[in-house]
């Protein structure tokens, strides 16, 4: 009839995989919520505290990372890859507030679809940070943030995005249409 033997083996599996699971799960929504404190760090100026936030939030998306090469599957646990795509965020907003570039990031290993997700939403914080410079009165500062807008939007749309990502584009092409309101609204009042 059963093997007991197999369905022993089974049940420590599930035992372990839903311990671990919920360990993950503890670990991404700390992992988040270092990121987002980050890219509010940023859009603050406090830049140093940008950073700590960030090195704290890899540490913690690389404890989980450990946790997945224990059980497969759970690298594709919903909120470790919304902590990933969020530390994508708010690396890619750090890198280009601080060295002026959006590339590579490096200090934890990130799936593809995951870094395409941060990335259009780095479209929407360039956004927010245009509405705070323009209050400042700092057009070429905002004008600096359309540029890379509209590049990481240019370089979305060369690709043939479904899904998830697609929802994700579209999102950041609508932030990329505020940024260039704000821009035409700084111009008008500049004459």
């Amino acid at each position: 009839m059963m093997d007991k033997k197999y369905f022993s083996f089974i049940k420590q599996r599930y035992s372990l995989t839903t311990a671990t699971r919920r360990r993950l799960i503890a670990l991404s929504s700390e992992a988040q919520h270092l990121a987002k404190q980050a890219i509010f760090s940023i859009q603050r100026d406090d830049l140093l505290e940008a950073k700590q936030l960030i090195d704290r939030s890899k540490k913690i998306v690389n404890q989980g990372a450990k946790l997945c090469q224990t059980i497969d599957e759970l690298e594709f646990q919903g909120s470790y890859r919304q902590a990933l795509e969020e530390l994508v965020e708010a690396v890619l907003f750090y890198n280009f507030s601080t060295v002026g570039k959006i590339g590579k990031i490096s200090g934890f290993k990130v799936p593809l679809e995951v870094y395409l997700g941060g990335l259009t939403d780095l479209v929407g914080e360039l956004a927010r940070r245009a509405v705070t410079l323009a209050t400042r009165k700092q057009e070429q500062q905002v004008k600096q943030l359309a540029i890379a807008a509209s590049e990481v939007v240019i370089e979305l749309s060369q690709m043939n995005l479904v899904g998830y990502l697609r929802n994700k584009a579209d999102q950041a092409r609508g932030a990329l249409r505020r940024l260039e309101d704000i821009l035409y609204d700084l111009s008008v009042k500049a004459k």
